[in-house]
């Protein structure tokens, strides 16, 4: 495996980070956890992403975790501090060349990686079973790894280098087209009649508009702005898919079953948790998208200011 640098500039980020880890978890407030009484999402989910990219998956991991830890207020938040960890692992991975010295491994095969074991661990829980649609954010992030494989190392290492103007890519943008018109087609009834088709159209929406966008802004001017885009994407959702697995996990251990039917299912009119989740899949769509929005734009002048004052280095 890629050895850590534990460089006094990499500790003294490490140090930083885990201090404003901290200070976002125990004062700033966050977001409401529907079906968890007085439990938020911590708004270091925003920046976890940003600690992998920075000082790499390895002690990005640790400053999320380090941070989250030490706030910690109770068993569930323990165990929910893991998440941002999670975040930084990913994003961090995506943003480095290799792995292995051999370079057999990859960054992006760490990362797409740990996206599949965590929506494999969606379906082998009892809700996941009951609502197998909902990893929709997760399979576009997972599928945006396998699509773009290591574009996001090429971006990083080529930080504050002159770009050229606008460029596209036709062949993505191509690609892309004919994957929204198959996804729509197979809407159709007279192609249901013997093979039901439909439950492919989602899917195949999600990958078209993946590869439109790459072919848009995976090049030129707009690279690296995209790059840090997909790492922090990936990143909240591999966060949010670890957050979801670890409610599921907790009920009527540190989460009563009856308080979420009462004061949570009841009030909805819905008949179960699985219901709840696939209720809020807008909810978490909008949250996760603004969430990495807001990363994306302290990113960029974060990580290039960074580079210019040589606090960190090209990967490699």
């Amino acid at each position: 495996m890629a050895s850590v640098e534990l460089s006094a500039k990499n500790v003294a980020l490490l140090t930083v980070f885990a201090a404003l880890s901290f200070i976002i978890c125990k004062f700033i407030p966050g977001i409401p956890i529907v079906g968890v009484p007085d439990a938020q999402i911590k708004l270091d989910a925003v920046v976890a992403p940003l600690y992998g990219m920075i000082i790499g998956p390895y002690l990005g991991f640790l400053a999320a975790l380090i941070g989250g830890l030490v706030a910690a207020g109770s068993p569930f938040t323990v165990l929910t501090s893991f998440c941002t960890g999670i975040s930084a692992m990913v994003a961090g991975f995506l943003t480095i060349e290799k792995v292995s010295k051999e370079g057999r491994v990859k960054g992006w095969h760490v990362s797409a990686l740990i996206l599949a074991v965590l929506i494999a661990g969606w379906y082998a829980t009892w809700v996941g079973q009951k609502a197998p649609f909902y990893p929709i954010l997760h399979f576009a992030g997972l599928f945006a790894i396998l699509i773009t494989r290591g574009w996001v190392a090429d971006s990083f290492k080529e930080v504050g280098l002159p770009r050229e103007g606008w460029q596209v890519k036709p062949a993505s943008i191509l690609s892309g087209v004919i994957l929204f018109v198959a996804g729509y087609m197979f809407t159709k009834p007279y192609l249901n009649e013997a093979v039901p088709l439909n439950f492919l159209s989602l899917p195949l929406y999600i990958v078209a508009a993946i590869l439109v966008l790459y072919g848009v802004f995976g090049a030129g001017k707009y690279t690296f702005i995209s790059s840090v885009f997909l790492a922090s994407y990936c990143g909240i959702i591999a966060d949010h898919m670890l957050g979801n697995l670890i409610f599921i996990g907790t009920i009527d251990i540190f989460i009563p079953l009856s308080v979420v039917e009462n004061y949570f299912l009841k009030p909805l009119g819905l008949p179960d948790i699985p219901s709840l989740f696939m209720y809020m899949v807008p909810v978490s769509a909008f949250e996760r998208l603004l969430m990495t929005v807001v990363a994306t734009i302290i990113g960029v002048g974060l990580i290039s200011g960074l580079y210019k004052a040589g606090l960190i280095f090209k990967k490699q």
